[in-house]
């Protein structure tokens, strides 16, 4: 095929004719393919391509490699942009995901600089069958196996990938026929990594059963994706109906069968974070939990910094929230000055009249009171003496107020010089000892959030 034609074919195909393009270039022969089709191409000017090239240092030949696309690039006026991954940076396990890692991070930075709206990758067929194969080498989740999408959002534009339904042998055999000149990667013979080895051993074994192996790949994976869509156009029908603000009702979703529920978790979570990761022992442990009637509220890690919670009959995911050491210390109350907690909340203990309603405030004469008072977070054990002289835990009344767990971390405990709980702003207020008594001084505690009264 005409290098010239295929670049008017890629340009036309994907409506690349006013843009500013990203092109990924390794001088293999994917990207040599890439790259000289569409600088051969009539619908499109040299202005617009910037070539992206990342010198791993993996290996000596990287070096005369970058070399020669630099002055290709000058000879042919097309931008070039370079990066390298330096050494200090190679992980001892997982380069293959590290190298990628930084490669993108890298063509994320190029387009935002060069204010370019689309990146082209060359990956061809082979390598959609070789990731099929490995998914299935590893295991994971069906919708795995679809294969790497042609066209994604990246940066501020798009992603495209226009020689997935091309061989490996067809682009080598459009670099000869066009007497293109590109570089082989002699790391890409070692057995070190696993693609190395689907590649060099396991696609050619399949292509000596059947040649063509990786075209029936491509329809099983083209199947899996149809598929794949119309769940998921189930599930978010069914997601709507069971949302309520930032949560979802528990009651509804478990009347979903079994696997229902599983898709509707699994997309609760991608909606929320895409990079957290769910296995299927985790999965499993979310739907017990999701059907454990017997248990009001209760939390489960899931990665990432957040949390999978039911709290009564709603269910969310939200980030976990870290109190940090000043938080939990005791901080000494003075007379008639605010002070400033955690957000917008304030508290005061006052001799003067209040402004605040009697919710927002306490008031307590002098023989209640033993100096010096304390404000600190709540501890679930901590105990509120009651009417009759016994004493309730604050885990009890929060379980008893239905407070769910993402807001009982808000809750302050204001303390006597032995502890003693006298007050929680928003939660309930202690039965003292002693009585109160008029005609002593009388003290008013005040509690507000943002300037406003708040609390019980």
């Amino acid at each position: 095929m005409k290098i010239g034609e295929l670049g008017d074919q890629i340009v036309e195909q994907y409506g690349l004719s006013q843009f500013k393009i990203v092109v990924a270039v390794s001088t293999g022969v994917d990207s040599t393919v890439l790259i000289n089709a569409l600088i051969n191409s009539t619908k499109i000017k040299h202005q617009q391509l910037i070539v992206a090239h990342v010198n791993h240092q993996l290996r000596e030949q990287s070096i005369e490699e970058e070399r020669f696309l630099h002055k290709w690039c000058r000879q042919h006026q097309i931008t070039f942009m370079e990066t390298d991954w330096p050494k200090s940076q190679h992980p001892q396990h997982g380069v293959e995901a590290a190298a990628r890692e930084f490669r993108y991070t890298f063509f994320k930075q190029v387009m935002h600089d060069q204010q370019a709206q689309v990146l082209l990758t060359a990956h061809n067929a082979d390598e959609q069958a070789e990731n099929f194969v490995m998914q299935v080498i590893r295991g994971g989740w069906l919708n795995q196996l679809n294969g790497i999408p042609e066209r994604r959002t990246f940066a501020q534009g798009w992603l495209i990938r226009p020689f997935l339904k091309f061989t490996k042998q067809f682009l080598i055999e459009t670099a000869q026929e066009n007497k293109l000149r590109w570089f082989e990667d002699q790391t890409n013979r070692t057995t070190e990594f696993l693609r190395n080895r689907v590649r060099n051993e396991i696609i050619p074994a399949f292509r000596k059963e059947n040649p063509r192996v990786v075209e029936h790949i491509q329809h099983y994976q083209d199947q899996l994706l149809e598929q794949s869509n119309l769940v998921d156009q189930v599930v978010l029908e069914k997601l709507t109906k069971l949302q309520r603000d930032e949560s979802f009702d528990l009651l509804a979703l478990r009347k979903e069968s079994l696997p229902w529920q599983k898709k509707i978790i699994l997309k609760i979570i991608t909606e929320v974070n895409a990079e957290i990761a769910i296995n299927e022992n985790k999965l499993g442990e979310l739907v017990r939990l999701v059907n454990n009637t017997k248990q009001a509220q209760a939390t489960i890690d899931i990665g990432k910094n957040y949390k999978f919670e039911i709290t009564y009959n709603y269910l969310r995911i939200g980030k976990k929230i870290t109190v940090k050491g000043e938080q939990v210390k005791k901080r000494v109350v003075t007379l008639n000055s605010w002070l400033n907690l955690d957000g917008d909340a304030q508290f005061q203990l006052s001799n003067q009249k209040s402004a605040l309603d009697a919710d927002e405030t306490m008031v307590l004469s002098a023989n209640q009171l033993r100096f010096p008072l304390f404000i600190r977070k709540i501890n679930p054990n901590d105990r509120l003496r009651l009417k009759n002289g016994g004493y309730k835990t604050i885990r009890r009344e929060l379980i008893d107020q239905k407070v769910p767990n993402e807001q009982r971390e808000r809750y302050f405990a204001i303390t006597d010089v032995d502890d003693e709980i006298l007050w929680v702003p928003g939660l309930r207020k202690a039965w003292l000892k002693e009585p109160f008594l008029k005609d002593n001084q009388q003290f008013i505690m005040e509690f507000r959030i943002g300037g406003s009264p708040h609390g019980q």
